[in-house]
């Protein structure tokens, strides 16, 4: 099918701190976006077309990409199983595994939910003097509830709850500052649009997709 349009607005949580602006001109800035693991894609299509997936087929993978796709699944339900080695050719450990499932409801609803798992690897924690203090294998998650109506027979809405989970250090101080899991929520809101057409003497499919996703609070690893 022709898929035409594809639309993603993509926010992440930031990393809870107090900076002064004014002492950040001609530095180095530190990076203050947390659990960027929420943006990789799980499956093998999306990721192929350039993490193209907010507007393509709809699938047990859109609860990623597009909730509001779910509402124009064929099947009564399905699911998706994928584990991804991250960046192996640099790091051996690091992988991203998925799940998810959906199944549709009376009166072109459908619900879903999914569990993404991504691990850091094993990790040497050291002090300011390179002295090592432990090893700790660092590790997020995040778990999503979906729902999903059809609101026409071409157009859809949905939406997605997410609790994350992300602990980096495994309780060690750095830099004196004691350090703790950070945990936070977020959803998604979606919706899309499809339609039948005629190209050229050959049935074709014209889709628009958008999702605002990870709208949610900020997330912090220390106390302060």
């Amino acid at each position: 099918p022709l898929v035409l349009s594809v639309i993603s607005l993509i926010t992440l949580p930031g990393i809870s701190s107090a900076q002064d602006q004014s002492n950040l001109l001609g530095q180095l800035n530190t990076i203050t976006t947390a659990v960027p693991f929420l943006i990789i894609s799980p499956d093998a299509r999306a990721g192929g077309m350039g993490d193209a997936g907010v507007a393509s087929d709809p699938d047990a993978n859109s609860i990623h990409w597009n909730p509001s796709k779910l509402a124009f699944v064929d099947k009564k339900l399905g699911f998706s199983v994928s584990y991804t080695p991250w960046l192996r050719q640099l790091v051996p450990d690091i992988n991203l595994a998925y799940v998810s499932f959906y199944t549709k409801l009376k009166g072109d609803q459908t619900i879903g939910a999914s569990l993404r798992y991504f691990s850091l690897g094993n990790i040497t924690f050291t002090d300011n003097v390179g002295t090592e203090i432990g090893q700790y294998n660092p590790a997020e998650y995040s778990i999503d509830m979906v729902y999903a109506r059809k609101l026409s027979e071409k157009f859809s809405g949905g939406i997605s709850l997410r609790y994350i989970h992300s602990n980096l250090t495994g309780g060690f101080t750095v830099e004196n500052n004691a350090t703790k899991a950070g945990n936070s929520v977020a959803a998604d809101v979606s919706m899309y649009y499809r339609t039948d057409l005629e190209i050229s003497k050959k049935d074709a499919q014209l889709s628009f997709g958008l999702n605002i996703s990870n709208i949610g609070a900020k997330i912090s690893y220390t106390e302060t």
